[in-house]
């Protein structure tokens, strides 16, 4: 605080722009609206090359792009009013021209700093000042998917098929001779918004088709693991299941951190369409379906397919840590089973070595006594014949004290040895 005034919060200011970020853009009552969805590739940095090819294709034209927390820039050129916005994975390019405006893919909005940028949805609104859309324009659309509704409480009507054209544009027509300047704005753009997060909620539908067998053979392949986890019987066997669930455990792995990112990316999506949807504020009509009800029956099961092959993937990856978690557990206690039993085989091998050694001992003291009476026989044989004494009477007389102190000194010996 200085001088009583509370110093700013480091991010007060990305706060503040947030409530500025990507404002709304003023159309006239008549106007044709075109938007390009553009993915741009995974890589690290893609995002910023598009962004610095963008900022070369203003400079050639004379203008230095500020730095904008919001990532939208618009420009005029001569027959349309541009705009493009940067998002985290994709880039719109919106452009406005005149209501007979025929060119799709014009030359002058910056196209080719898209670079890798992979085209994912494609739109064209036609606004029109009626309140209603005239049937001659509602005869050009498919009426197997025809979308009819009121908006905004009856004062606007929008109409779409979801059928691309020659050129890739699903064709909406949006009639708001009803409202004023700046709702005919708003709608329009919760309209493209609609189109826009309808494509890219959609993405991780196809990686989770083309997961679907992985995930299947993974399920199928942890059964059988699981199925011979019973008929393991020794370390070895153990192992080689422990080694199967470890490989299982890898790919699993592999495929989640793969589809991640798309699968949380989906349900944001998914999430931001909804709200678009309820922004609309619409009302069925006699003619056809309402945008939330044809696209909640196109876009809800496929994010649900997405959700499911997530959870698959997440109990998959459940079951097998669970699986290697009780295989640990089992070759534990194998391994303290073998290493008891080789404990008591040492100690059984100790005990009969000790036994060995008394034996060994006791003989030796035998042997050694003997001998050591014979030496002492010899050194007695002449004092003995001199005295008249008998000769067995003495050496028996000695033969208890001889081997006493041959185990004495055998029992010093082998305390000397001894490590304590």
């Amino acid at each position: 605080m200085t001088g009583g005034i509370p110093v700013d919060h480091p991010a007060r200011t990305a706060i503040m722009d947030e409530v500025h970020a990507r404002p709304v853009e003023i159309v006239p009552e008549t106007c044709r609206v075109r938007r390009l969805i553009l993915v741009m590739p995974g890589e690290p940095g893609a995002m910023q090359d598009a962004f610095a090819r963008f900022a070369d294709f203003r400079r050639l034209s004379g203008v230095e792009l500020p730095v904008s927390p919001s990532r939208q820039y618009s420009f005029e050129t001569r027959l349309r009013t541009v705009t493009w916005e940067f998002h985290t994975e994709f880039v719109t390019i919106t452009w406005r021209g005149a209501p007979d405006d025929s060119e799709n893919w014009p030359d002058d909005i910056g196209l080719e700093a898209v670079g890798d940028g992979q085209l994912t949805g494609a739109i064209r609104v036609d606004v029109i000042a009626d309140r209603a859309i005239p049937d001659h324009l509602l005869s050009s659309f498919s009426l197997a998917s025809l979308c009819l509704a009121d908006i905004e409480n009856g004062k606007a009507q929008v109409a779409t098929d979801f059928v691309p054209d020659a050129d890739r544009f699903t064709r909406f027509e949006l009639a708001t001779g009803g409202v004023t300047m700046l709702r005919r704005s708003i709608l329009l753009r919760r309209l493209l918004e609609v189109e826009t997060y309808r494509c890219m909620a959609l993405l991780g539908l196809p990686l989770a088709r083309a997961a679907s067998p992985d995930v299947r053979a993974m399920e199928n392949e942890l059964s059988t693991v699981l199925d011979g986890l019973a008929e393991t019987t020794n370390p070895a066997q153990a192992q080689k299941v422990l080694d199967a669930l470890h490989r299982l455990s890898a790919r699993s792995g592999q495929l989640a951190e793969r589809l991640g990112y798309r699968f949380a990316a989906g349900r944001a999506y998914g999430d931001v369409l909804r709200a678009r949807l309820e922004g609309l504020r619409e009302s069925g009509t006699s003619k056809g379906s309402t945008l939330t009800h044809f696209i909640g029956n196109r876009v809800n099961p496929g994010l649900a397919t997405c959700a499911a092959t997530e959870q698959r993937l997440t109990v998959l990856s459940g079951k097998i840590e669970r699986a290697i978690g009780l295989l640990d557990v089992r070759i534990g206690v194998d391994m303290q089973v073998q290493n008891a039993a080789l404990l008591d085989n040492i100690a059984q091998t100790a005990r009969s070595q000790f036994l060995l050694q008394r034996t060994v001992e006791g003989l030796s003291t035998i042997a050694i006594s003997y001998y050591l009476l014979g030496i002492i026989s010899y050194f007695l044989a002449g004092p003995l014949a001199h005295f008249n004494w008998d000769k067995t009477m003495a050496l028996s007389i000695a033969a208890p004290f001889v081997v006493l102190i041959v185990w004495l000194m055998a029992r010093a010996v082998r305390k000397a040895h001894q490590p304590y």
